[in-house]
C-alpha cells in the first residue's frame, strides 16, 4: 500500500511516498506552481513526475500553489485528473494554502511565504485570500519581493542615487555592470530574484538601516492583511509556513508586527498532515 503526497510550490516540488504508516521515501523536483511556471508547464511537470514512478498508487494528493482563479483551477484540475487517473483511482488536488490550514485546524488563518506569499483564511464555508496575486504586482514580503527590493536599492547605490552605500557589501556584485548583466538575464525569473532575499535578511541581521526599513515596511502591510483575514474568520492566531520562515530574522519581524495587533503567530505543522487529511488517512 503506497500513497503519493505532493507539495507543488513556487520554489520546488516535494514528493513523499507514504506506506500507510509513515513516509518511506521523499524527492525534490523543479517548482510546479501554476503562477510561477504557468498552467501548461505545471500540468506537464506534475504528470511527468508522477509517471516517472511507473506504478499505480492507492491514492494521490496534491497541494498546488497558484490556483487562485476559479477558472484556472478548474482548467488545471481537469487536465490533471484526466492524466493522473491511470496512476491512482483516488486523486485529490487542493489549493496549497488550504492544505496548510488543514495541517493545523479546520478553520482559521494561515500565511505562506516562499518565492511568493499569501494570507489565507477559511471560516468553515467561505475562503478568503489576501496578498498573493503573483510576483508582478503582489506577493508582499515574499522571497521575490524582498529580493527585488534589495536589488533595486543596490542599483540606486551603484548609480549614485543614495549616499548610504551599505548594501553593496552584502551583495556579490562588484560593479554596476555585474548587476545589470544579472538583471537582464533573470528579470523574469522569480526564483533567481528571490535568492537575494537572503542578502537582505543578512543585512537586517547586521542592523542595516535600509534593510530594516524595507522589512518593517513590508511586514506592516503583510501583518495588516493577516489582521483583516483573522477578523474575517474570527481568530487571533495565524499559522505560518514556507521557506522564508526558516530565517529567524524574518520570523522575528513577522511575529513582532503581529503582536502589535494582538495576533499570535504559530509555526505550521508539516504539510504532510494536510495531504493525508485530503486522502482521509
Amino acid at each position: 500500500m503506497e500513497y503519493l503526497l505532493i507539495d507543488a510550490g513556487g520554489t520546488s516540488t516535494k514528493v513523499f511516498v507514504y506506506d500507510g504508516e509513515k513516509v518511506v521515501r521523499q524527492y525534490k523536483y523543479e517548482p510546479a506552481s501554476v503562477d510561477k511556471v504557468g498552467p501548461y508547464k505545471s500540468v506537464l511537470r506534475l504528470s511527468s513526475i508522477i509517471s516517472s514512478f511507473n506504478k499505480k498508487f492507492n491514492g494521490i494528493a496534491i497541494s498546488l500553489a497558484g490556483i487562485d482563479s476559479e477558472v484556472m483551477a478548474k482548467e488545471v484540475k481537469s487536465q490533471l485528473y484526466q492524466l493522473l487517473s491511470k496512476y491512482a483511482d483516488k486523486v485529490i488536488i487542493e489549493h496549497d494554502a488550504h492544505v496548510v490550514l488543514m495541517s493545523n485546524v479546520n478553520k482559521g488563518c494561515i500565511t505562506i511565504a516562499g518565492t511568493g506569499s499569501i494570507v489565507y483564511g477559511f471560516d468553515g464555508s467561505k475562503r478568503i485570500i489576501k496578498g498573493d496575486r503573483g510576483w508582478l504586482v503582489g506577493d508582499i514580503c515574499s522571497g521575490f519581493w524582498l529580493g527585488r527590493e534589495f536589488l533595486h536599492e543596490l542599483l540606486k547605490e551603484f548609480q549614485g542615487l543614495s549616499n548610504d552605500r551599505s548594501l553593496i557589501q552584502f551583495s556579490n556584485f562588484k560593479t554596476e555592470e555585474d548587476l545589470v548583466r544579472f538583471l537582464y538575464k533573470n528579470s523574469c525569473n522569480p526564483a533567481k530574484i528571490a535568492q537575494y532575499s537572503v542578502n537582505l535578511l543578512n543585512a537586517a541581521k547586521r542592523n542595516s538601516t535600509k534593510a530594516v526599513r524595507i522589512l518593517n515596511s513590508c511586514m506592516s502591510e503583510f501583518s495588516t492583511l493577516v489582521q483583516i483575514v483573522c477578523k474575517a474568520v474570527n481568530s487571533n492566531v495565524v499559522y505560518y509556513f514556507g521557506g522564508m520562515y526558516e530565517s529567524p530574522v524574518y520570523v522575528s519581524f513577522f511575529s513582532r508586527e503581529l503582536e502589535k495587533k494582538g495576533i499570535k503567530s504559530v509555526k505550521s505543522k508539516s504539510v504532510i498532515n494536510g495531504l493525508l487529511r485530503l486522502l482521509e488517512l
